[in-house]
C-alpha cells in the first residue's frame, strides 16, 4: 500500500498522529519500534543477584511529576515489578526489590539490604526531568508540565571507590543494550557541569555534583551500583511509551543482556 493511502485509512479509523508514523515504517524515538532481543549467557553465568531499586518512594520524596502529573514513585515501582518478573524468568537472576507498595524507604535502609544480601548489582530506576516546560492539559481536571525538547534514556554512575571500574562497565553495557534495542540515548545537554559524559558510549554520564552533594546510591554501595534514566517524564510522547507492554519488554530484554556481559566477566558465586 502506497503511503499515502496509508495514512489516509489510519486518519478514516480515527488513529492520532502518532499512530500513523508508526504504522507508516521507521521512525525515530519516540516513534520507533523497539527490538526486545533475548540475553545470550555465557557458559557456568549462574544465577546472579539483582537488587531493583524503584527510584523516590522515600520520606517526604515522592520524585518528579510526569508530563500526565503522575508521581515518579509510582512509575518507578511499577516498572520494577515488571523488570523483576522478566529477570526472574530467565532463570539466571535472584531479584529483590527496596521497596513494595505502600512503603517509605530510605534510601540508607536499601543500600543496607543490598549489602546484606549480598547483590551483585544494585540497579536504580528513575526518570528524568530536563527542558523549557509549557503547561498543557491531558484531560480538562489535569494541568501538568510539558516538554518536548530534551528525550532519552541517560545511565549515572560514580567513580568514587574501589567499585568505579564495575559501575562504569555495567552502565556502558545497559547503554549500549538499550541503544541497539532503539531506545534514544540522550545526549546530555541539560547535564554540564553536574555530570560529564562518556567519551566511549552515548547516554552515560559520570557523577560531577560537588563532592557533598554527590548522589549517595551511585557512590555508597559496596556492590556495583548504577541510575538508570529511563525516559524524559516531562515528555507526553515518551511517558506515553514507557506504559506500552512492548516498551517495557525491550527494556527487560536489554537489561538482561547488559547484566549477562557486564555479570559475565566475573566467577559466580
Amino acid at each position: 500500500m502506497r503511503k499515502s493511502a496509508a495514512f489516509a485509512l489510519i486518519a478514516a479509523l480515527g488513529l492520532s498522529s502518532w499512530a500513523i508514523a508508526r504504522a507508516l515504517g521507521p521512525a525515530a524515538w519516540p516513534d520507533a519500534r523497539l527490538r526486545a532481543v533475548p540475553a545470550e549467557f555465557p557458559a557456568g553465568f549462574g544465577v546472579r543477584r539483582v537488587m531493583l531499586d524503584p527510584g523516590h518512594g522515600a520520606p517526604g520524596n515522592s520524585g518528579n511529576k510526569n508530563a500526565f502529573c503522575r508521581d515518579e514513585q509510582s512509575f518507578t515501582l511499577e516498572l520494577a515489578e515488571d523488570l523483576a518478573a522478566s529477570l526472574a524468568r530467565t532463570g539466571h537472576f535472584e531479584v529483590k526489590l527496596t521497596r513494595r507498595a505502600g512503603d517509605l524507604t530510605p534510601y540508607s535502609d536499601r543500600i543496607r539490604a543490598a549489602e546484606t544480601w549480598p547483590a551483585d548489582v544494585f540497579l536504580s530506576l528513575h526518570s528524568d526531568v530536563r527542558g523549557k516546560t509549557e503547561l498543557w492539559q491531558p484531560d480538562p481536571s489535569l494541568t501538568c508540565s510539558r516538554s518536548r525538547v530534551a528525550p532519552g534514556f541517560s545511565l549515572l554512575w560514580s567513580d568514587h571507590g574501589d567499585a568505579a571500574g564495575e559501575r562504569l562497565g555495567l552502565a556502558r553495557a545497559l547503554a549500549q543494550s538499550m541503544q541497539a534495542a532503539g531506545f534514544l540515548a540522550y545526549q546530555g545537554a541539560d547535564y554540564a557541569p553536574t555530570y560529564a559524559p562518556d567519551d566511549r558510549q552515548p547516554g552515560v554520564f559520570v557523577d560531577r555534583h560537588p563532592v557533598p552533594e554527590r548522589i549517595f546510591v551511585l557512590w555508597r554501595p559496596a556492590v556495583p551500583s548504577v541510575i538508570i534514566e529511563t525516559h524524559n517524564a516531562l515528555d507526553d510522547r515518551e511517558a506515553l511509551r514507557w506504559n506500552e507492554p512492548d516498551t517495557r519488554a525491550a527494556f527487560a530484554a536489554a537489561v538482561e543482556s547488559a547484566l549477562a556481559l557486564a555479570l559475565g566477566r566475573r566467577p559466580s558465586g
